[in-house]
């Protein structure tokens, strides 16, 4: 504007300034704001392309695959609904005494196993389960029964009373696990959990000790289908203790059952051989004792017989003593005074039996 209302005249122009050369160093500018233009585009486009992807593979991180577990405690009732794409195989869950982490439940379960896999006496084993460690298994791990094969599970158990901490474990068909730990405090708390049944054998007395973590009943056994047997003698209110004095070989089929004040059932029935006792060893003859016989038996097999016969000593021994749970050795006698003695052994170092045998032969 200064410039159309200026009248004074013509204006002088300063020597060097020839337009020529500004446009070429206008031209230069223009072609390095483009250059640095399309570097500043293509790094932003490679950051762009970059945080997508590491967002991407977040995204797969984080992707949960497993059984979804959810869990709903009211009063003394806990809800365990499970809900997944495909049939659940199993659930299952532990109670623990105490508020206890999932590090902390790990490593008392690390530490319980290892117990249990050692070789230990059962005084040993007893003074581990006095321990008053802050975390404790509340019985045994349960199994729920299954409803249906939708991948939808609703079970509802019961909260014991205190501080106790819950360890869900959800197995899926195609051998997804998920695991679920959590803590709770209830002060009106049912016992739901069975007495927790221990059976031990020495020599030929079975022993079964029956615990409960708030009050025990009553024992209940029978021993080969024979007459059942109730015990209600109480060691303290949480243990009750039976020895039971079994047969002489042959197997035993036990079934106990423990009851605690709360009407929860433990229970523990197993088939098993409780062989007890030492081999048999007897003694027979000819009618005129020209000829003795050794039978020795044991359920489990005869693994060697060692024998002296008027003062002659011999070893009988056998690979296979399950085809050998009954040996008869024949022994010829001679005219007078004849004495065997017989020593026989087992698989068990410490089983093993002896005896003799004698009689007079006159022809």
């Amino acid at each position: 504007m200064n410039q159309i209302l200026d009248r004074s005249g013509p204006k002088q122009v300063r020597p060097g300034k020839n337009p020529a050369d500004t446009i070429k160093i206008i031209k230069v500018y223009a072609i390095l704001i483009m250059f640095f233009g399309m570097c500043f585009f293509a790094k932003g486009g490679y950051a762009l392309v970059k945080n997508k992807a590491y967002v991407n593979s977040q995204k797969n991180v984080q992707k949960f695959v497993g059984p979804l577990i959810e869990l709903y405690a009211d009063q003394d009732e806990l809800s365990i609904n499970v809900s997944y794409d495909k049939a659940i195989e199993s659930i299952s869950y532990q109670w623990y005494r105490g508020i206890a982490t999932p590090e902390e439940i790990n490593e008392y379960e690390e530490t319980r196993k290892e117990k249990s896999s050692s070789q230990q006496s059962d005084e040993d084993d007893d003074e581990l389960q006095e321990e008053s460690d802050e975390i404790v298994a509340l019985g045994e791990e349960q199994v729920l029964k299954l409803s249906n094969e939708n991948g939808k599970e609703i079970k509802k158990i019961g909260i014991p009373k205190g501080d106790t901490t819950i360890r869900i474990v959800v197995k899926a068909v195609d051998n997804n696990i998920a695991e679920y730990i959590q803590s709770y405090h209830t002060d009106v708390g049912i016992d739901k959990i069975p007495p927790k049944i221990r059976v031990t054998l020495q020599n030929t007395v079975l022993t079964v000790t029956a615990t409960d973590e708030t009050e025990i009943s009553k024992l209940i056994y029978t021993i080969d289908g024979r007459e059942t047997k109730e015990i209600t003698d109480r060691i303290d209110k949480n243990t009750i203790k039976a020895e039971i004095t079994l047969d002489k070989v042959e197997s035993n089929n036990i079934n106990i059952s423990a009851v605690d004040k709360a009407q929860n059932t433990g229970t523990y029935n197993q088939e098993v051989e409780l062989y007890v006792g030492k081999p048999q060893i007897d003694f027979d003859a000819e009618p005129d004792l020209s000829k003795i016989y050794v039978i020795a038996s044991y359920p489990k097999g005869i693994t060697k017989i060692e024998y002296e016969f008027n003062g002659e000593k011999f070893t009988e021994e056998y690979d296979d003593p399950e085809n050998h749970k009954e040996v008869e050795i024949p022994l010829k006698t001679i005219e007078g005074y004849n004495r065997v003695d017989v020593k026989v052994y087992t698989e068990e170092e410490q089983v093993f039996a002896e005896d003799y045998g004698e009689c007079d032969y006159n022809p």
